[in-house]
């Protein structure tokens, strides 16, 4: 079986593959927001899984047969697909406590975790100017949160856990997956959802009622789906064939720094959904820190640039 082989870098292809992505990412993650008070998260791991594996490996089998396909580490392709995992679920744990708009901002110190891993891992090194734009990401997520304030509460912190966690999947797939096809990637990801969702549904059986009042999203027990929960499911499971394989594939066609600044749309998409959805309407201090944000992005991609 012949080794996948990576292009070389194209930062078009990258920058196209990420925005669409993250806005199919962001409905997803609305609709999930919407259906969390009735529909436990390990039931829709499971389920989405159960449609998600079984179409990833034929769509694989038929590369293998025609000897295009190889995974050349399943080591760091497991690794990336725990990584991922942990965000997923820990990004997910925070929607049904927290506003759209606020666990979008806190996520986005993604791309700033980014760009310090690929420094001190990856091999790419940022100017001053880069170093000067994650001091003002930071910022900006500080202004949203406003640690010690009266309106900060421990959940907002999830969505920052889960950007340590997607941010080093990220470097890890650009170091050690870069030459595995995208499609393999995705299958991994898929098989840890696949798995945590029964370690995840057994536990559900096993807890007491007051520990799932203090975690309704994780723990609840399985429900009857209606209709409109099977469609959701559906486009998620397919939504989420493409975001993962568009994701893996951006970040390994182009520098990870630079892909994550257009993760920053997230952003934009989020807020629109919050308010069609929820009817969130983000304060002065969301704004501020989104700005700050987007700036922090464009800072750090001219970094990349003039590093190169």
């Amino acid at each position: 079986m012949s080794k996948y082989s990576a292009s070389a870098d194209s930062v078009p292809k990258g920058i196209w593959l990420i925005s669409a992505a993250v806005f199919l990412l962001s409905l997803a993650d609305a609709a999930v927001k919407y259906f969390s008070a009735r529909l436990p998260l390990w039931q829709l791991f499971l389920i989405v899984s159960c449609l998600s594996v079984p179409t990833l490996v034929a769509w694989l089998a038929t590369g293998i047969r025609s000897d295009r396909h190889s995974t050349a580490s399943m080591f760091w392709v497991t690794i990336r697909s725990i990584l991922l995992l942990l965000m997923w679920v820990t990004y997910y744990s925070a929607l049904p406590l927290i506003p759209l708009s606020v666990a979008a901002v806190a996520i986005y110190t993604t791309p700033l975790f980014i760009a310090l891993f690929s420094t001190f891992y990856g091999g790419e090194p940022l100017p001053l100017r880069g170093w000067v734009a994650i001091g003002i990401g930071f910022t900006g997520v500080a202004t949203v949160l406003r640690p010690g304030s009266d309106i900060f509460v421990l959940a907002t912190l999830l969505p920052v856990i889960a950007a340590v966690f997607y941010a080093i999947a990220m470097v890890v797939t650009r170091r050690h997956c870069r030459n595995d096809h995208p499609l393999v990637l995705a299958l991994g990801l898929n098989i840890a959802f696949l798995f945590a969702a029964v370690i995840g549904g057994i536990a559900s059986l096993m807890v007491s009622e007051s520990t799932v009042a203090g975690a309704a999203f994780l723990l609840s027990p399985w429900q009857t789906l209606g209709w409109q929960e099977i469609l959701f499911i559906f486009c998620y499971a397919c939504a989420l064939i493409f975001i993962n394989t568009a994701t893996a594939k951006a970040y390994q066609v182009a520098p990870p720094a630079l892909i994550g600044t257009f993760d920053y749309a997230y952003l934009v998409f989020a807020c629109l959904w919050g308010y069609v959805l929820f009817q969130e309407t983000p304060d002065i201090f969301t704004w501020a820190g989104i700005f700050l944000i987007v700036i922090a992005g464009f800072l750090i991609l001219r970094a990349q640039k003039s590093n190169k």
